[in-house]
């Protein structure tokens, strides 16, 4: 599992301290008025994001707590969903280079802002990836030959 975790989260952080790396010192007062990250996500959007997260919170106590296998894995399938739909939520549905071209316009400070943000985002998703697979590992079962 850390095999298939190293590579997205190295691919992450090598792209945001490129992003980091290129210090225009464009004031954009609508970006630093509206609070928005990377210049894509609103307000809106990150209230929606943080509703989108307390429900997989949610999806994953109630797989927790599930004792019935077929509803279990019914409710793991519905939590995975709910995974990739946060990851598209993340990512706007923006290439990498529609992002670096809206960045062009932002402050080192928005941009440190935003990469706290997004960060802070992408460690609750993989916390709720990890929470997955431990879910998934504990609901199969397996016998042992005697």
């Amino acid at each position: 599992m850390k095999r298939y975790l190293a590579l997205p989260l190295i691919a992450v952080f090598m792209s945001t301290a490129a992003f980091a790396a290129d210090t225009h010192d464009h004031k954009n007062s609508d970006m630093s008025k509206g609070g928005m990250m990377m210049g894509m996500m609103s307000h809106e959007q990150m209230m929606a994001m943080h509703d989108h997260m307390e429900k997989m919170q949610s999806l994953m106590k109630n797989i927790k707590s599930e004792k019935d296998p077929k509803k279990r894995h019914a409710l793991l399938e519905e939590h995975m969903q709910a995974m990739q739909d946060g990851m598209h939520m993340m990512n706007g549905n923006m290439g990498m280079s529609d992002a670096k071209e809206k960045m062009k316009n932002m402050d080192t400070m928005q941009r440190m802002d935003m990469m706290e943000e997004r960060m802070g985002m992408m460690q609750m998703m993989m916390g709720q990836m990890m929470e997955h697979n431990m879910a998934e590992k504990k609901g199969t079962d397996h016998k042992h030959k005697k």
